[in-house]
């Protein structure tokens, strides 16, 4: 089970402890309607929470069907109601001997013990000890199930600024700040954690580099257009991020973080508050030949649309950048058509943009593509590597 999910189920369970604490009857009643509806995955969480030992998924649901019957037995001996901790304790000690010196804990007592020690007290994200687990975690599911993951890495920008000319306070406050607004993006799925300083990062199951850009980018336009101030003194924020994919990237684990840092260095370099994919670039200066502007129009519209007319900036195998004099919404379908001197046809690609940021006048508009005709991509492919957002400027 993921982690995030596994998470939100423990968190459901701890719920109905406590709302069913004096109907225990009626909480195991709970416990078999929620299996039935979310599987077997239940039982080794549940006995996480009342024993902290861990189990695997058929193993903890005999466990804890031998756990219920035991209850039930010890009332009839006793001819009296037994709470389900002291059959647990019971069972635990005398019948399975998964115990020796068991210590008792008031549960909501342990449960905010164990969330602290999992997550960041400042900003109530997941430490970086956690995030590692997790990591390991989330990239062996994804050996087993060969599917793949992402990373997004993100730093505020010039945070010491903050903290020299406001004070600390006001930085703790700048990181609670966007620890919320990352929570609230973030897929239930999703595991956010601080990093380390002002630096965060997030784990995103079964998201492909294009699905994590357009939340990157969503997440870093959020952060630009806070309104934050402190004592009266108004904040303003941005942050730079690098976005990274497993397998794609990297399949070693302790590759994959320094493949988004690189993302974000390089992001930093080419001027901060803006996000950019990890890529190997293995020829930076090629050039196409360009006869004129490309055209761009947005896919799926009602009205016919006559083609926007745009200034390349940069072009590669996996995506365009390009001025727009209007914006396009991110994650809009757009068909791109690029004007080239070695032919009398345009290529022509279709894209989904991940990218829109004010650039003087206008708008530097992102899209990555998700296909088009195979004799476009060989034309690429002759002036370009395999690489996301070449890095050379197009005439």
């Amino acid at each position: 089970m993921q982690n995030g999910s596994r998470e939100i189920l423990r968190a459901s369970l701890i719920q109905q402890l406590s709302a069913y604490s004096q109907n225990e009857d009626e909480f195991l009643r709970h416990v078999d309607h929620m299996a039935g509806t979310q599987g077997d995955q239940i039982y080794p969480v549940l006995l996480n929470i009342l024993t902290q030992l861990e189990y695997q998924e058929e193993e903890a649901e005999t466990v804890w069907r031998n756990l219920v019957q035991h209850r039930s037995e010890m009332m009839a001996s006793m001819n009296r109601p037994v709470n389900l901790v002291t059959a647990v304790c019971d069972y635990m000690l005398t019948v399975q001997r998964a115990m020796v010196h068991p210590k008792v804990v008031e549960l909501n007592l342990f449960e905010e013990t164990h969330h602290f020690s999992k997550c960041d007290s400042l900003t109530g994200l997941y430490n970086r000890t956690c995030f590692e687990e997790a990591l390991k975690t989330e990239a062996a599911r994804c050996k087993r199930h060969q599917s793949e993951f992402s990373l997004i890495f993100l730093d505020l920008d010039h945070f010491k600024k903050i903290n020299d000319s406001l004070g600390h306070l006001a930085g703790d406050y700048v990181l609670k700040s966007l620890a919320k607004l990352i929570q609230s993006e973030k897929r239930a799925e999703d595991i956010a954690a601080r990093f380390g300083g002002e630096e965060f990062i997030l784990i995103l199951p079964g998201t492909q580099k294009y699905n994590a850009l357009i939340l990157a980018e969503r997440i870093r336009h959020k952060i630009e257009t806070m309104e934050l101030s402190y004592e009266g003194t108004p904040i303003q924020v941005t942050a730079t991020g690098g976005v990274a994919t497993f397998p794609l990237d990297t399949d070693i684990i302790a590759e994959l973080v320094d493949c988004a840092d690189r993302a974000l260095y390089r992001a930093k370099h080419q001027g901060r508050n803006q996000i950019v994919l990890f890529s190997e670039d293995k020829r930076h200066n090629c050039r196409m030949d360009l006869i004129g502007p490309i055209k761009v129009q947005e896919l799926g519209m009602k009205n016919t649309q006559v083609p926007a007319l745009g200034r390349i900036k940069d072009l590669s195998l996996s995506g365009v950048l390009f001025e727009s004099q209007s914006p396009i919404a991110l994650g809009s379908r757009i068909q791109v058509e690029v004007p080239l001197s070695s032919r009398e046809q345009p290529l022509v690609m279709v894209g989904k943009v991940t990218r829109l940021q004010r650039s003087g006048s206008g708008y530097d508009v992102g899209a990555t593509f998700l296909h088009f005709g195979d004799q476009d991509r060989v034309e690429i492919n002759k002036h370009f590597s395999s690489v996301m957002y070449a890095s050379s400027p197009a005439h």
